[in-house]
């Protein structure tokens, strides 16, 4: 992010290990989502987020056929249920790719019954788990075979890797900053949310 970026910026938030936090954008407003030093990823979600009809819609647009692609790049967007896009990938630093086919993870993969991002992400927006309808995950590097989607076994997120998003229209979007600890490379670290708003 620029100076002047970073001078703008209303709100920065700190978003611990564990833990997710929710941020209120208008149209225009961009909200960067970074690992200051390289320890893990976490997931974005919003209200409506359909992860199916993301990859479906921007499959055609690159590819001009119906494919569905596994990750948003720059210049890419998020989609609701009806079709709409809501946030445009704007920026993306780093090896990892923002991924839109994990699920994100939930209390009932913990054998000690930890929330997990699905859990942490619903109650930050403040609706029921069961509504949450997509996520992206951040700072994945993936691979995949005739079996198998992998998206966390060989990551490589190093300080400084970030995503910026722009909404297209308002929406609320919570950040969260994965409870994993088994992942490998991965350990227990923050990630730091900035909303730079419009105008």
């Amino acid at each position: 992010m620029s100076d002047a970026a970073t001078r703008d910026a209303v709100e920065r938030a700190e978003i611990a290990h564990a833990t997710a936090r929710r941020f209120d954008l208008r149209a225009g407003d961009r909200l960067r989502v970074t690992t200051l030093d390289g320890a893990q990823g976490g997931d974005l979600s919003f209200p409506g987020f359909d992860q199916a009809l993301t990859r479906n819609v921007n499959g055609w647009e690159r590819h001009r056929r119906p494919v569905m692609v596994f990750h948003v790049d720059v210049g890419m967007r998020l989609h609701d249920g009806d079709g709409a896009a809501v946030l445009e990938v704007v920026d993306a630093v780093g090896a990892g790719r923002n991924d839109i086919v994990m699920p994100g993870c939930y209390r009932e993969l913990y054998a000690d019954g930890r929330p997990g991002c699905r859990d942490l992400i619903a109650a930050a927006l403040g609706i029921e788990r069961r509504e949450l309808t997509g996520m992206l995950s951040f700072f994945v590097t993936s691979h995949a075979t005739d079996e198998l989607y992998d998206a966390l076994s060989s990551s490589r997120i190093a300080p400084g890797d970030a995503v910026e998003l722009r909404a297209l229209r308002p929406t609320a979007v919570a950040v969260s900053a994965c409870p994993d600890t088994e992942i490998p490379g991965w350990r227990p670290g923050a990630l730091v949310g900035e909303l730079t708003r419009a105008g």
